[in-house]
């Protein structure tokens, strides 16, 4: 069978045996569900903030000092630490349940009925 190997020159074709191709191809859909596992997580690559060999960085604020912003503070001051804690780990950083609970040495279900109860008194704001 006739396996082509994508590398940063170009395309390589190879000749593998089927023991070997199931090998790559399988070695190919774990960095498939690894990168799409990471964009998840991390929605910005590092190659779009490069252009040209210059760095860019975007450091305005979206909400800026608009009556919004005042809202997001307003909204996060009315909640209890854990829900804050919580929110801002899981909602904004991204981070998984399970990964929040281990680091405060609390249950899974703690951190979920935080972050609802977050989200609850949060949707009172906007």
């Amino acid at each position: 069978m006739e396996y082509e190997y994508k590398t940063v020159t170009g395309t390589v074709a190879i000749e593998a045996d089927e023991q070997l191709y199931s090998l790559l191809s399988a070695m190919d859909n774990d960095e498939d569900n690894n990168n799409r596992r990471h964009s998840r997580r991390y929605p910005i690559s590092l190659e779009s903030c490069e252009y040209e060999g210059a760095w860019f960085e975007d450091n305005a604020d979206p909400i800026g000092d608009t009556d919004a912003a005042i809202d997001r503070e307003r909204a996060l001051a009315s909640l209890t630490e854990l829900q804050r804690i919580c929110f801002v780990e899981v909602r904004l950083n991204g981070r998984g349940y399970r990964e929040v609970a281990a680091d405060m040495n609390k249950s899974r279900s703690v951190v979920e009925k935080a972050v609802k109860g977050a989200v609850e008194k949060m949707k009172k704001f906007f």
